[in-house]
């Protein structure tokens, strides 16, 4: 069990913000015409790294966690900013929900997951999907290599998705991936 209070000081790092800026990794939803900013998901928020930027941006977002203590910084951070339009969901599970979505996140989350494909395949009901994960390359820090989901493999398990943006920061892939039934 990973000891959350640790994590929370490495979500919050000034370091996590010089390798993995958010302003760059949701740029990759900039300028995306066809894409309606009515409901986000930020699947693993923690303490809202990308949760709080998506408020900003959608309508309404919904901050999906596994930690309880993670949600409880994540709510005390959205109440001390004045957010109003974010949800938390605690769950390993992915919500059953009935409506839209139009976009799904996962920022470092996959790879943490016991069974990423139940999510992934969860995701398929948007039509959009942000991916930002470590590269499956070695590097001092992060994830071991073979935890690490490359992007090849997202798309395996995403199939009726293509990429419709993509680049690489130094030790990130982030990708947008589109229904092909947006098309």
């Amino acid at each position: 069990m990973p000891r959350w209070s640790e994590l929370i000081d490495e979500l919050e790092s000034t370091q996590i913000r010089r390798f993995f800026p958010a302003e760059k990794v949701l740029g990759a939803i900039g300028g995306i015409r066809e894409m309606k900013k009515n409901v986000a998901f930020d699947v693993g928020a923690g303490t809202g790294y990308l949760t709080i930027p998506l408020s900003k941006i959608f309508k309404k977002v919904y901050a999906v966690e596994i930690s309880h203590e993670m949600a409880e910084k994540l709510y005390e951070k959205l109440k001390k900013e004045g957010v109003r339009n974010v949800g938390i969901i605690v769950s390993a599970e992915p919500p059953k929900i009935d409506f839209k979505i139009d976009l799904v996140v996962f920022s470092n989350t996959l790879h943490e997951m016991e069974n990423p494909k139940d999510y992934l395949s969860w995701a398929k009901r948007a039509d959009f999907v942000l991916v930002a994960e470590w590269k499956k390359v070695h590097s001092d820090f992060g994830p071991p290599v073979d935890k690490r989901i490359s992007l090849d493999e997202i798309l395996e398990i995403c199939r009726g998705f293509e990429i419709l943006r993509s680049f690489e920061l130094p030790f990130h892939y982030v990708a947008l991936l589109k229904h092909k039934k947006s098309i």
